[in-house]
C-alpha cells in the first residue's frame, strides 16, 4: 500500500498522540517524539498537519501500518520480511514509551499501594506498545474439551510467525559475539534485533529479587494465557532445578500472590525451548491441573503430600509452613533424581542423568502449593525422541516437547492444524477421502470415519484432537495410569516417605 508525504506526517502525529492519549508520554514529550519518528522515517523535518481521532484507541496496530508501509516503500527495512517489519515497529513504539528507569519507578510506586495494580499497569503497557501482539494472538483458535482427567484448554497457535528463510540465512551470517547471548538476556532491552531478527527496541523489564538474586520480570510477546509472564535471571546461566529453584518460586508467588510461577525441567526433551538461560514462566490463569482429582493423600510433618489423577505423574505438596514445604520439596527432588524402577522402564542414569522435575508454585489463602511433575528424558531405538515423550502415533497432532504449559493441561498445537482440521472436517462431512498432503493423518482419519456422528462433526473432530493431546500427555507420564504404573508410583512414594 502506498503512502504520500502528507500521510506519513499524519501517521507520525497520530502515533505520538496515541502515546499521549494512553499516558505513555506527556505534553512535554510531544516535540521530541515527533522529531524522533521523523528521523526514523528519514525525513528532514516533521511538518505539522491535521489528524482525526483514530489515535483514541488502546491498540496501535492500525496506526503503525502506514509507518511500516512507508518504510517498505522507501527501502528503510534491511529486507522484506515480517521480522524486519516488527523491528521497525518496535523502534517506532520505543519513541513513545517511558525509559526503563521511568517505567520501574511507576511500577514500584503502584506496587507499594497494590501489587495487582502494578502488574495490571505493566501488562497494559506491554499491550499498548504492541510488544504483546494482541491482534495476532486473537487469531489463535481456542476451545475446551472434557477428558477423563478434567477439562483441557486447547489452542492452535497462529500468533507466532514462522521463521522466514531470509531471516534464517541472515542470522547464520551474524556473529554470536556480543553481550546478547539469547532472546532472554536482559541486554535485549532496547536492542535493534538485527542479529536475533526479533524487534526488542520497545522491550522493557522490571528488576526483582528472588532468593536475594537478581531477576527480571517481563511478559511473553505471544501470551499463551492471561498475563503470561517470564522471570529471567540477570546472568546468562543454564537452566537447572535445585534447592534455589523452590526458594525463588515461593519468593515470587509470595510477592505476586495473584500469579503462579513454574519451571521447566533443566534437561533436553523434558525441558523448555531455551535451556541456556535460567528462567521461569508464570501468570494469572487457572489451569486444568489445579482441579485434578486426588488419588491418595498423606501427611508428612506439616506438609500434605497428594498423588494426583493426571496423565503425567504429579505429586502435590501443600502447607502453610513454607520452610517445611521447601525441605520436603528438596528432599523429593533429590530422591527422584536418583530413582530407578526397571519394571516400568525408569532409569535415573545411563551415560547421563535422566530424571528431572517440573515444579509449579502457587500461594493461595495463606497456603503454599507446589506441584512436582516427575519427568524422564530417556530415549530408545523404538522412541528416539524420548520414551516419555509424545509417541510417533500422535505426532500428526503434536511432536514437540511437553513443557511446563502443557504439563498444566493447556495444549499449544502447531498452526498447520488450522487448515488440516478444517480439511478433515470437510472430508468427514461430505464423506470424501482424506485430502492429498494430509497422509500423516491417515490412521487417525480412518478412526474418525469409523466413529463419526451424524451431526456436529466439527465438535467431534475438536474433541478427538483433545483426546490425541491427552494421549501425548499420557506418553510423557513416567508412571502410567494403569494398575502396574500406579503400583510403581505408590512404591516410589512409600520409598520417599521412608527415606
Amino acid at each position: 500500500m502506498g503512502i504520500t508525504m502528507t500521510n506519513i506526517h499524519s501517521a507520525i502525529k497520530s502515533l505520538v498522540y496515541y502515546g499521549k492519549y494512553n499516558q505513555l508520554l506527556t505534553e512535554d514529550d510531544i516535540p521530541y517524539a515527533l522529531n524522533r519518528l521523523a528521523d526514523l522515517c528519514q525525513l528532514d523535518v516533521f511538518i505539522d498537519c491535521e489528524i482525526d481521532n483514530a489515535y483514541k484507541t488502546n491498540r496501535p496496530t492500525e496506526l503503525i501500518k502506514p509507518l511500516i508501509a512507508y518504510a517498505k516503500a522507501n527501502h528503510l527495512l534491511a529486507y522484506d520480511s515480517v521480522s524486519q517489519e516488527d523491528i521497525f515497529e518496535a523502534k517506532c513504539m520505543d519513541v513513545i514509551l517511558p525509559r526503563p528507569s521511568e517505567l520501574n519507578q511507576q511500577f514500584f510506586a503502584k506496587e507499594h499501594v497494590n501489587v495487582v495494580a502494578a502488574t495490571d499497569f505493566y501488562y497494559e503497557l506491554s499491550k499498548q506498545s504492541n510488544y504483546i501482539k494482541t491482534d495476532r494472538i486473537e487469531k489463535n483458535i481456542t476451545w475446551q474439551s472434557k477428558t477423563k482427567y478434567g477439562t483441557f484448554d486447547m489452542t492452535i497457535n497462529l500468533s507466532k510467525p514462522e521463521k522466514d528463510p531470509k531471516d534464517i540465512i541472515k542470522q547464520k551470517k551474524q556473529s554470536s559475539k556480543g553481550h546478547i547471548q539469547c532472546l532472554l538476556c536482559k541486554e535485549n532491552v532496547g536492542y535493534s534485533g538485527y542479529t536475533t531478527n526479533v524487534g526488542r527496541t520497545s522491550h522493557r523489564v522490571i528488576p526483582i529479587d528472588l532468593n536475594n538474586e537478581p531477576f527480571y520480570l517481563q511478559y511473553s510477546p505471544y501470551v499463551y494465557y492471561n498475563e503470561h509472564c517470564i522471570v529471567l535471571h540477570k546472568d546468562h546461566t543454564p537452566m537447572k532445578v535445585s534447592k534455589k529453584t523452590f526458594k525463588r518460586l515461593f519468593d515470587f508467588v509470595e510477592r505476586f500472590n495473584h500469579y503462579f510461577l513454574g519451571s521447566n525441567a533443566g534437561l533436553p526433551i523434558v525441558g523448555g525451548s531455551i535451556l541456556s538461560h535460567e528462567h521461569y514462566q508464570g501468570g494469572r490463569h487457572t489451569f486444568p491441573i489445579e482441579s485434578a482429582d486426588v488419588l491418595t493423600s498423606v501427611q508428612l510433618d506439616d506438609v500434605t503430600l497428594e498423588k494426583l489423577y493426571w496423565p503425567l505423574s504429579v505429586i502435590r505438596l501443600s502447607s502453610k509452613n513454607r520452610e517445611k514445604l521447601e525441605k520436603v520439596a528438596i528432599k523429593l527432588y533429590h530422591y527422584w533424581e536418583n530413582y530407578s524402577d526397571e519394571s516400568v522402564g525408569i532409569y535415573s542414569h545411563t551415560d547421563a542423568p535422566h530424571n528431572a522435575i517440573t515444579p509449579i508454585a502457587r500461594y493461595q489463602n495463606g497456603t503454599y502449593v507446589l506441584d512436582m511433575t516427575l519427568r524422564n528424558n530417556l530415549t530408545s531405538d523404538a522412541y528416539p525422541l524420548g520414551i516419555f515423550h509424545p509417541h510417533q502415533v500422535h505426532h500428526h497432532i503434536k511432536k514437540e516437547n511437553i513443557g511446563l504449559i502443557e504439563v498444566m493441561g493447556l495444549a499449544v498445537l502447531p498452526a498447520r492444524l488450522k487448515t488440516e482440521l478444517y480439511a478433515i472436517i470437510e472430508a468427514l462431512t461430505n464423506s470424501t477421502p482424506l485430502p492429498k498432503g494430509l497422509e500423516h493423518h491417515h490412521d487417525w482419519f480412518k478412526t474418525l470415519q469409523d466413529n463419526k456422528p451424524t451431526s456436529n462433526i466439527k465438535a467431534f473432530v475438536y474433541q478427538e484432537t483433545a483426546k490425541e493431546f491427552m494421549y501425548c500427555l499420557e506418553d510423557a507420564g513416567v508412571f502410567k495410569q494403569d494398575d502396574q504404573g500406579q503400583r510403581a508410583f505408590d512404591k516410589m512414594i512409600r520409598g520417599f516417605l521412608n527415606a
